[in-house]
């Protein structure tokens, strides 16, 4: 009984539309990728940054209207640079002075203009065993 030879043509297809996800793959991990910054290291970025630092007061303005919430940000641990924060959006309940956030949004003159804003756990929920 012969054998039938199975079509090479079968195993490019398999091939290329392996290949063609790969580089998908490889395209959204390297493309997908926002920098994680704090303000120290912020100088010089364009392009859309997560910044992430502690709030400074005093809080000014709304969040809802045409020149934002206006705040300053430093860096988590240790007194650094300021960077003054324009914010439009909404805001979350445990914001405030003193509150570590994380911002999304882009270097615009020497402000970070933001459209995104989290805030970190509490220090309340942290152990303080010493």
């Amino acid at each position: 009984m012969a054998r039938k030879s199975r079509s090479p043509a079968r195993l490019v297809i398999a091939l290329a539309v392996a290949a063609l996800l790969a580089v998908f793959l490889v395209y959204t991990a390297v493309s997908g990728t926002t920098p994680a910054l704090q303000p120290s290291n912020l100088d010089g970025h364009t392009g859309t940054v997560s910044l992430t630092g502690k709030v400074i007061g005093p809080l000014a303005g709304d969040s809802h209207s045409d020149k934002g919430l206006q705040f300053k940000l430093h860096n988590i641990n240790g007194v650094s640079p300021t960077i003054p924060i324009v914010y439009h959006g909404s805001v979350p309940d445990l914001f405030k002075v003193g509150r570590d956030v994380n911002l999304t949004g882009h270097l615009e003159g020497t402000a970070f203009v933001a459209n995104a804003l989290t805030t970190k756990c509490p220090s309340k929920y942290t152990s303080t065993t010493e």
